[in-house]
């Protein structure tokens, strides 16, 4: 397990060293989790690197909160295809990647905690709406599959530069 950790986190910074080509964005989301009844709210950073015309990749990481003795992480690197809708201002764009999800639960009165990290994938869409040159909004929906399966909805925000 922990050397899928590693493998994650060397793919994030090999990302994050080469992003000096194109366009990059800074941001963060709010994110809804569902999973077959249960429900809970994250946040988290996120980094964008346009590496192509109509390609981009994105590291980002988002931390759930505790509910009902539960608390989840992701850690994702996703690429995106770019669909302009409105030229400069408006996109869609599916998605697909790698997520590393963590669960941890607390045992209360015995004592403790239990946790578990799967290795899985994501895949979904988005649109993005630029309110000026250097800002940016989305909408995202993804479902991603590491030991079952799980939507995540998500709203954020970025600074462009």
């Amino acid at each position: 397990m922990k050397k899928i950790l590693f493998l994650a986190v060397g793919l994030l910074m090999a990302f994050t060293a080469s992003a000096q080509k194109g366009e990059m964005s800074v941001g963060a989301n709010l994110s809804f989790g569902i999973d077959d009844g249960y429900n809970n709210i994250g946040i988290g950073p996120k980094f964008q690197y346009n590496f192509a015309e109509k390609w981009r990749g994105e590291a980002s990481f988002d931390y759930f909160f505790k509910k009902d003795n539960i608390s989840e992480w992701d850690l994702n690197l996703n690429v995106h295809y770019i669909v302009p809708i409105v030229s400069g201002k408006f996109n869609f764009y599916p998605l697909a990647g790698l997520t590393l999800l963590g669960v941890k639960v607390d045992l209360g009165p015995w004592g403790g905690s239990t946790s578990d990290t799967n290795f899985g994938f994501n895949l979904g869409g988005g649109f993005e709406y630029y309110i000026t040159e250097h800002f940016k909004a989305n909408f995202e929906g993804k479902l991603q599959w590491a030991d079952g399966s799980r939507g995540v909805l998500a709203i954020g925000a970025a600074y462009v530069f």
